[in-house]
């Protein structure tokens, strides 16, 4: 009879996780930003995010990581925040709230069509830009707030 490794529950498997470390290269592209620069270079800092966001994917290590970044940075955590908006907050907390949303969206959308990291600026670019990309990330993903409720039940058709 063939042995069968057992797999340790979840409580003793243990990855070892440095926040500061793992988003090192999105930190330096979030200073890039802040000194005067083109209007390209957001692309660069949004690469960053998305390749740490990929690295995080392809380990199976994306729930845990984020909160144990957004716990270490004192992030406020809220339900169903994606753990690339844990990723922009923790490297570039001072931007405006309706422009992470938007970088969040085109991020999910990149991420939705299965984009390589190397191919990214490429990609946003074809699909115009990063709003064009939270556009159509908004168009064909509508996140519902509420389930949608039938208008054929309930009190209100007497």
């Amino acid at each position: 009879m063939p042995y069968i490794k057992a797999i340790p529950p979840r409580a003793e498997r243990h990855i070892s996780f440095d926040p500061a470390a793992t988003i090192q290269p999105a930190t330096e592209a979030a200073a890039r930003l802040k000194q005067p620069v083109g209007r390209f270079e957001i692309y660069d800092f949004l690469k960053a995010i998305y390749r740490v966001y990929i690295d995080w994917k392809r380990r199976n290590i994306v729930k845990r990581s984020a909160r144990t970044l957004a716990d270490e940075m004192n992030i406020a955590r809220r339900t169903g925040m994606s753990p690339i908006r844990v990723l922009i907050e923790a490297t570039l907390p001072s931007a405006d709230f309706k422009q992470k949303s938007r970088w969040v969206r085109a991020l999910e959308y990149v991420h939705s069509e299965n984009v390589s990291p190397s191919r990214f600026r490429k990609f946003v670019r074809a699909n115009g830009g990063l709003a064009g990309c939270a556009r159509l990330a908004a168009q064909g993903h509508r996140r519902r707030r509420r389930p949608r409720r039938n208008h054929g039940e309930g009190d209100w058709d007497d």
